[in-house]
């Protein structure tokens, strides 16, 4: 009662059009006296101040009305409309310049968050609290630490400075700086970030993460890195409850334990980066032990088998290099279980001399070198002896058989037929040798034919050279496509 009576017989303060006094609302005891020279009124008990709007409530205070200024101890309070509190141990506020500085077990809450630091400044001109000295939020899901931070009233927005850490049940990000907005609880990042939770590891220096929706994108330097898999682009999208990811420019995809790199400039991914496709620009990088296998296709798209293993598949103007092996198709597929790559669509594969067509290949590869080949139906190899001599090898299918990547038995199976030129001990040619079989096996050493085995009704004939016209002597479905043969790595990116 005593507090009510003393502002009753208050003297109403002056206010100018530019500067608004300090009011007091209530206290329960007001003192006058004089402290350096300065007058000043003491307040007590139950203090209640009011400032353009803001309302300001402590246990006592000090108030200089010839400053327009306050000093208040005890249980601050400063209250600004319906969703602002700050509170703290002591209070420092001056009524012309409208800044407030608060310390000891500060607080800072709104309806979305709850601020704690040991001293906050609070500029009501700009509408902006900050802090400068270590300061952490609380939020219903997750605890934020940092240096500094700024919080923007009219906005709802926090900037945060310096060390700043945020834990989450599902994740813990690091940043050197971090905006959020607590009205749509989307956070930017700004400079170098990390985001770690068990599924994954992500570091970015720009991008931002929409709470409500789960979803997040990260630019400049981005990548992740999911169990065996690391993807990597100029930008990365990516919604968490699907599983759905998108990279846009420089992307790449790497499997660190199959030992494989798909780089494109568009990709999207599915659980986790385990599926995914890629486009413009595609290139797959297969590294083995001494050489790399360099692969180019319109589209790749990754899945996984019944088992839980991945199968990649290329379409449209596939081509590949390895040096000791290249080829071109209309469509591939690899398959990790068993390490085969099956090429679809008018397949040609290249090994030393030797062009392979057929209507399929597969090539069983492992991390050293080339195991076996099956080229299925209409199976044909070629090699060149000159301008116009051709030795040829056809059959319904075949197996080729590889040492350190050479090739060095081939086994015909149906329909085989041979045309083969022999040579002399010292070069010279002896004729063209014609011959056909069910099956047969040919042996090859140091690049050359050295035995053919017949092994059902074989049926033989050999042409002397100057008895026959090499064109006349062309298996059928014979071809001879060595301009379309890449030579360097740079040449997958030809199709003729």
């Amino acid at each position: 009662m005593l507090g009510w009576l003393i502002l009753i017989f208050t003297p109403a303060f002056s206010q100018t059009d530019s500067v608004k006094i300090i009011e007091i609302k209530n206290a329960d005891a007001l003192i006058g006296t004089r402290i350096n020279g300065q007058s000043v009124q003491k307040l007590i008990g139950r203090v209640a101040l009011q400032h353009d709007q803001a309302l300001m409530f402590c246990d006592s205070a000090w108030y200089y009305d010839k400053l327009n200024s306050i000093e208040a101890f005890g249980r601050i309070h400063i209250r600004q409309g319906d969703t602002l509190s700050l509170y703290g141990d002591k209070l420092n506020y001056n009524g012309n310049t409208r800044i407030a500085t608060i310390t000891g077990n500060v607080r800072l809450i709104d309806n979305q968050i709850n601020l704690q630091t040991s001293q906050l400044t609070y500029d009501r001109n700009a509408g902006m609290a900050y802090y400068t000295d270590s300061g952490n939020t609380v939020s219903r899901s997750e605890q934020l630490s940092s240096k500094k931070g700024y919080y923007y009233v009219n906005t709802k927005e926090f900037a945060f400075k310096g060390n700043v850490v945020i834990k989450n049940p599902q994740y813990t990000l690091y940043s050197d700086t971090l905006i959020q907005n607590t009205l749509t609880d989307v956070s930017y990042f700004k400079g170098p970030s990390r985001i770690v939770s068990k599924e994954s590891f992500i570091y970015c220096e720009n991008g931002w993460y929409d709470k409500k929706n789960d979803r997040c994108q990260f630019n400049q330097n981005a990548y992740v890195i999911a169990e065996k898999n690391i993807l990597r682009g100029d930008s990365l999208y990516y919604e968490r409850q699907r599983g759905y990811g998108k990279g846009i420019g420089n992307v790449s995809i790497e499997d660190t334990v199959e030992k494989i790199i798909v780089t494109g400039h568009y990709a999207e991914t599915y659980r986790n980066i385990e599926r995914y496709l890629v486009t413009d620009s595609v290139q797959l990088l297969k590294i083995f032990e001494k050489d790399t296998l360099f692969l180019h296709a319109d589209t790749l798209l990754a899945i996984q088998d019944s088992l839980g293993k991945r199968v990649i598949n290329a379409f449209h103007h596939v081509k590949f290099f390895k040096p000791d092996m290249q080829g071109l198709c209309d469509s591939l597929s690899y398959t990790q279980r068993d390490s085969l790559i099956r090429m679809y669509h008018h397949p040609v594969l290249w090994n030393e001399k030797n062009q392979i067509t057929a209507e399929y290949i597969d090539i069983c590869m492992g991390q050293k070198e080339v195991y076996f080949l099956n080229i299925n139906r209409m199976a044909r190899v070629i090699s060149q002896e000159d301008s116009l001599l051709f030795n040829q090898v056809g059959g319904l299918n075949m197996k080729a058989w590889f040492k350190n990547n050479e090739l060095y038995k081939i086994n015909v199976f149906d329909n085989s037929k041979t045309f083969y030129y022999a040579r002399e001990d010292n070069g010279d040619w002896i004729g063209l040798n014609v011959a056909e079989s069910k099956d047969m096996t040919i042996y090859v050493e140091n690049r050359q034919v050295i035995k053919i085995s017949f092994l059902t009704n074989p049926i033989g004939t050999l042409h002397p050279m100057d008895k026959i016209k090499p064109e006349d002597f062309r298996i059928d479905g014979f071809t001879w496509q060595i301009k379309r043969r890449p030579l360097k790595r740079e040449d997958i990116f030809i199709w003729n």
